[in-house]
């Protein structure tokens, strides 16, 4: 890559969008710290909750975190009975996750608390054409950065 400095519009774009994104994680941290999970643990149970059972490269893939990484955060919901782990149908290397009673009623409940924050930090300050301004690039950028894993 060429080494071309950001200009001022830019270098202003990038630190409003980190630090956007750092204060956003760190309120997230401690309003989610109030149910015992961490910001991807509630990743893990809430992607099992709306998209049901996943097998766990396909759980990695969607949450966007490492293989290994991932097996250590199943296996601390596992340990809290909040997810279960099986092997995967017709497959003797697979492993499915899945869901508990237990693991679901926690991420229902850390949900309201979640919902009311992300509106409070984000949404309720924007309008809805100045979302689509938003999203739309953001989502350009989530899909060429996915593509370079």
């Amino acid at each position: 890559m060429a080494d071309r400095k950001l200009d001022a519009t830019e270098l202003a774009t990038y630190q409003a969008l980190v630090t956007a994104g750092n204060l956003i994680e760190r309120a997230v941290t401690a309003q989610l710290a109030e149910h015992g999970l961490t910001p991807l643990q509630f990743s893990i149970l809430a992607t099992l909750l709306t998209q049901g059972e996943q097998r766990m490269r396909d759980l990695a893939d969607a949450i966007v975190h490492s293989r290994s990484g991932l097996t250590y955060q199943v296996t601390q919901l596992e340990k809290q009975g909040l997810v279960q782990r099986a092997a995967a149908a017709g497959d003797d290397r697979g492993v499915q996750v899945a869901l508990t009673d237990e693991g679901r009623a926690r991420v229902e409940g850390a949900f309201p608390g979640h919902t009311a924050l992300v509106r409070d930090a984000i949404f309720d300050h924007l309008e809805r054409s100045e979302l689509d301004a938003i999203r739309e690039p953001l989502a350009g950028i989530v899909a060429r950065l996915r593509e370079r894993r």
